[in-house]
């Protein structure tokens, strides 16, 4: 019997190999296992926007906010109506923040004029990004912000007054980070008050869209209109009142234990 030890030798050292694998080759996969077992780190790039109040951006992060394509807007104006949203309660916890909305693809902050956006934008982006990368809901399930508005009581004129500003000013403000809501109609004066929102707040052409955009074209295709008032403003003095009546409560009821 002829012995060929070369492939003896060969095929020992190859069975051993596998056996007994270098300790180089052992590490690899033991570091393979370990990356598969962290989660992986999501990366978002988020976009900024201008609008024309220079207290308001809008922030794209590129994923859907309140659903893509969608008209609706939520917004807080307060820390305590921010309560039913996560992301809402982590921004306005951003010293100089004093509204947030949402939009469909969007995110619009406001800020106190004192406070500039260089030192704000960090803070923002880490409350969005972190927001969207933990999968957490946007807005509590017991605490859906939708209006809901009783159409079926509505007159003519208020049906039309609401086509409008759904169809033809809604998707234009929307552009800029802003939204309105239809507060009420007086048939007697012919007034329509209105609530703007979101960079609308606050910003020193919104008298000019009000004047020349709202009221212009609503008066043109529905001739009772008169005027067009912009109430958000009221409204959100009155949500701060009560807001420092509870404050007041509170603080009153923990002198006192």
């Amino acid at each position: 019997m002829e012995l060929h030890l070369p492939r003896i030798l060969a095929r020992s050292l190859t069975t051993a190999s596998a056996r007994f694998p270098p300790a180089s080759a052992r590490a690899v996969p033991r570091a393979h296992a370990r990356l598969r077992q962290q989660p992986p780190r999501r990366t978002m790039f988020i976009q900024t926007a201008t609008t024309p109040n220079e207290d308001a951006l809008q922030f794209i992060p590129g994923v859907p906010v309140l659903g893509s394509g969608s008209m609706r807007t939520v917004e807080y104006t307060t820390p305590r109506e921010a309560l039913k949203s996560p992301l809402a309660t982590r921004l306005f916890a951003i010293e100089g923040v004093r509204g947030i909305m949402y939009g469909g693809d969007f995110v619009t902050v406001r800020k106190h004029t004192d406070y500039p956006w260089q030192l704000l934008k960090p803070d923002v982006y880490a409350a969005i990004m972190d927001h969207f990368a933990s999968g957490r809901a946007l807005i509590r399930d017991d605490a859906d912000d939708s209006a809901r508005e009783g159409a079926g009581h509505d007159s003519e004129i208020v049906v039309e007054i609401k086509e409008l500003l759904e169809s033809r000013v809604r998707p234009a403000i929307q552009e800029d980070g802003g939204d309105l809501d239809f507060v009420s109609f007086n048939e007697g004066s012919g007034v329509v008050r209105i609530r703007l929102r979101g960079a609308c707040r606050g910003c020193a052409s919104s008298s000019v869209t009000l004047k020349h955009g709202v009221e212009g074209m609503l008066s043109y295709y529905i001739p009772e209109v008169t005027a067009v008032e912009d109430v958000g403003d009221e409204l959100e003095a009155q949500a701060q009142k009560e807001f420092g009546k509870l404050e007041a409560e509170l603080q009153s009821k923990l002198k006192s234990k």
